[in-house]
């Protein structure tokens, strides 16, 4: 893999089944890149339940130990250099967007969601959502059985939007992994000028030296990412935040979200201008 855009990796884990294509992939990335891993384990405090139940509060610190130094192990065993921080908190969230900012991350590594539970219609997990609402920087949504891209990479353009942001950091990526890139704009109905614009960005990414196609289709954004992902054999789609209207108190619109609760692969949500 040649210079990857990537150089503070934060990894999101709470070492559970679910947490396991996020460390398998951080572990993948850090080390194809020969740098070291920054990893936050929040620990949400509960005083009640700490003076009510000591004994039951003793046996989850053991538990919390045991997964910690599992943790570690796993990672010696891959070949990372792993900083853990085990953060206790009141807010899962706050600690982990801290822990971001301080470290001056560049990629924010989670799953995509935990435990179903009464919330099981929800496509992102509550504390990943609530990273990505204050994330300063990017974030890759992982499936539990997710590896390491090695096939294709699809970048979704919101025409203009953030196309040239999300374009030109997939590219970097797709040039760091040597891999095609496919770049994607989904319109409602036929629209040659999105064509155009879209050939345009293809022509400026592919200065980086990624090789890249572009698509413009018409259908549902969503549906269509996903469909087009599928065809082009991508094991990376990378996407814009797509806020807007009534969705602005959310951490992203209806169409990433949709695309990141549904996709069998990473998603990579691109922050701001794609620097990061």
């Amino acid at each position: 893999m040649a210079q990857h855009p990537f150089e503070r990796v934060l990894l999101v884990t709470e070492h559970t089944e679910f947490d396991a294509g996020a460390e398998r992939l951080a572990f993948d990335i850090v080390r194809a890149c020969g740098i070291g891993l920054k990893a936050v384990f929040p620990v949400v405090r509960n005083m009640e339940y700490e003076v009510v139940s000591p004994a039951l509060a003793e046996r989850t610190a053991r538990e919390l130990s045991q997964k910690v130094e599992s943790l570690k192990e796993v990672a010696r065993t891959n070949g990372v250099s792993l900083d853990l921080v085990v953060a206790p908190c009141d807010e899962a969230h706050v600690a982990i967007v801290g822990e971001a900012r301080n470290y001056g991350a560049d990629l924010i590594v989670a799953r995509r969601r935990g435990r179903r539970s009464f919330l099981s219609n929800f496509l992102i997990g509550e504390m990943v959502s609530k990273v990505a609402a204050e994330a300063p920087c990017s974030m890759l949504f992982v499936p539990r059985h997710a590896h390491l891209w090695s096939q294709a990479i699809l970048a979704a353009l919101d025409m203009p939007g953030d196309a040239q942001g999300v374009a030109s950091l997939a590219a970097r990526v797709a040039t760091a992994c040597g891999l095609p890139l496919t770049l994607l704009h989904v319109t409602g109905q036929e629209a040659p000028a999105a064509g155009v614009a879209l050939a345009q960005v293809a022509v400026r990414v592919a200065r980086v030296g990624a090789l890249v196609d572009h698509v413009v289709v018409a259908g549902k954004p969503a549906d269509m990412i996903l469909e087009v992902a599928k065809m082009k054999q991508a094991d990376l789609v990378v996407v814009g935040r797509h806020r807007g209207g009534k969705l602005l108190k959310l951490p992203f619109g209806a169409t990433t979200r949709k695309v990141i609760g549904n996709a069998e692969v990473p998603v990579l949500v691109v922050k701001g201008d794609g620097m990061s």
